[in-house]
Order: C-alpha cells, then sequence, then structure tokens
C-alpha cells in the first residue's frame, strides 16, 4: 500500500527466515502431529504472514486467540508476524518460509501463479457477506460529481500489490476512460497504506484516494468530524474478502486439521477483530474460482507482480 518505487523482497525473505528460527513470544507449543507422510519429517510447528497493516503489532495481537486455537487443533507450535508488503509474502512462500498466509485477493492471485498456493478460507464480517468494496475519496467541498471529472488531478493509491487500493481503482478508471491511471491523473503516487492515502487526502496533498471500505467505515467512527471532511464519489462492485491460503507442499494432513480449525473457529468463540481489515465473526471455505474476478482483472491489466515492483 505504498510509497515504494520497489520492494525489499530480498530483504523481507531475510526477516522471515531469520523469524521462523527461533522461538518468539507469540507462538504456542503443543505436540506434533505423530503421523507425518512417508518421507517426511514430522510438522511441529507453523508460520503464518498477515497481509500489512497500519498496526502490526496489534494486528498480530488480534490474531492472537486464532493463533493459540489453530495450534491446540493442529498439534503444532504456530507463529505468527505481519509483513511489510504483498510482493514479498509471495516470495516467501515460493520458498518455503511461510506456510500459511493471509494475502489481499490479488496477491493471492499472483502467489497462485507463482507458487500454486491454496485459499482456503475468507473472512465473514459481522452482519455482512464475506465482500469489500474499492473506494474513491475526494474532499467535501470537491466540485467532482464521477470519475470523469477527476482527470488531471492528483491521487493517492496505497500500494502496487493492494486489489482495492490499486487493481480495482485502475480497473475503473480504465473502464470508464479508457485510459491507465498514469494517463488520467496529473499525479499518481503510492501512499503505504489505506489509512495513509486518507491521511494524504485529509492533509491536502491530493486531490483523490482510493483505498477499502473497511477504513473508511473504521474512522468515520474513531473520527466522525474529521471525516466530514471527505466524502465517497465512487464504490466498485463487491470484492471477495482476503484470504487465507497454504503452502501447496505443506503436510495434507495438516493442511485438513487448520482448515477445520479456522472453519470451526467460531464454534469455539473464537473470532477476529482486525483493525484495517474488519469484525470478522466467522471464516467461510473459499477456493480459487471465488477469485477468479480477480484474476482475469489483473490479467486484463496488466498485473504481475514484476510489475507490481516497479
Amino acid at each position: 500500500m505504498y510509497r515504494w518505487p520497489c520492494f525489499l523482497v530480498a530483504l523481507l525473505v531475510g526477516v522471515l527466515f531469520a523469524a521462523g528460527c527461533g522461538q518468539t513470544p507469540g507462538s504456542s507449543s503443543a505436540s506434533p502431529d505423530p503421523s507425518p507422510p512417508a518421507g517426511q519429517a514430522p510438522v511441529t510447528k507453523l508460520t503464518f504472514a498477515l497481509v500489512p497493516a497500519e498496526d502490526a503489532e496489534a494486528m498480530i495481537e488480534s490474531f492472537d486467540s486464532l493463533r493459540r486455537h489453530i495450534a491446540k487443533e493442529a498439534g503444532v507450535e504456530v507463529e505468527v508476524m505481519s509483513v511489510t508488503d504483498y510482493s514479498g509474502v509471495v516470495e516467501a512462500m515460493r520458498r518455503g518460509k511461510v506456510d500459511v498466509a493471509w494475502y489481499g485477493p490479488l496477491s493471492y492471485v499472483l502467489a497462485r501463479q507463482e507458487t500454486g498456493a491454496e485459499a482456503f478460507a475468507i473472512g465473514k464480517k459481522r452482519g455482512a457477506d464475506a465482500t469489500y468494496k474499492s473506494i474513491f475519496l475526494v474532499r467535501a467541498e470537491d466540485t467532482a460529481q464521477t470519475l470523469a471529472n477527476l482527470a488531471g488531478k492528483r491521487i493517492a493509491l496505497v500500494d502496487p500489490g493492494s486489489t482495492s487500493g490499486n487493481l480495482v481503482p485502475r480497473s475503473m478508471i480504465k473502464d470508464d476512460s479508457g485510459k491507465t491511471m498514469e494517463e488520467f491523473f496529473g499525479k499518481v503516487v503510492y501512499a503505504g497504506g489505506h489509512d495513509a492515502a486518507l491521511m494524504a487526502l485529509l492533509s491536502g496533498s491530493v486531490d483523490v484516494c482510493a483505498i477499502q471500505d473497511v477504513t473508511y467505515e473504521q474512522y468515520s467512527k474513531e473520527r466522525p468530524d474529521e471525516m466530514k471532511k471527505v466524502r465517497i464519489l465512487a464504490s466498485s462492485s463487491p470484492i471477495p474478502q482476503s484470504p487465507l491460503a497454504f503452502r501447496k507442499d505443506l503436510d495434507p494432513a495438516i493442511k485438513e486439521k487448520v482448515r477445520r480449525a479456522v472453519l470451526e473457529a467460531h464454534e469455539h468463540g473464537v473470532r477476529l477483530d482486525v483493525k484495517g481489515q474488519g469484525d470478522f465473526e466467522q471464516f467461510v471455505a473459499a477456493g480459487p474460482d471465488d477469485f477468479e474476478p480477480i484474476a482475469k482483472m489483473a490479467q486484463t491489466m496488466g498485473l504481475t507482480r514484476d510489475a507490481m515492483a516497479k
């Protein structure tokens, strides 16, 4: 969600590798699975990587009840870490340094293409379905009424690997104007996060931002007076929620235990309320077909991981 022209993938993978070699305060131990597939060593530890968030420490803390539940049900130690960018976690899974990742829809599509990552669950928000939206925000006094009115203005996007903060808004502009984001707007910047893009708009650094509706709703509750200064200009069609996905070659027996633990977590009173992501009352089953619209959009827009890193 970001300002950088490229990702520090090699550095991130090194950090993930180093973190995966030691005990951390956010890990939990249990007895290993006694029956691994023939020729494989017993799986005693799983490394979960979470999508980037404005407050990584708070995100890991929010995930802790689910982490402990998975560790208990799967019988393995579970370590959870937050990553700084989407592209890096794809690379880390490709190298076998991450076993389960909470991807964004676009980064999952790229991970599936590059690593065979297997989506198995998505979060369902309290009182809603398992989707969210991308929205274009302008300041309240802006006279723009349609996307066409934004031509030549300054826009803050989120990150090259963000679905609602890059892929979807790019697609919306292309469909509406026939132009790329860079051709349509006078200036395009990556802010580094949904919240940072919103702050760029509020500060006057840009004229418009494209972010997820979850961030807008969250800040509207937390900072209602400040949020009166902006308004929604346009919204996308529903986007499937961020999926949890396995590393392809993870032990099938462990996959099944983790899948069952995640999908049944709500029956044990476990929920996931993550700032910047949403309040999920439960996880529901998901698979590759749920993300085909995102895959087709990425193909149409030419968004590969290499393109994201430029």
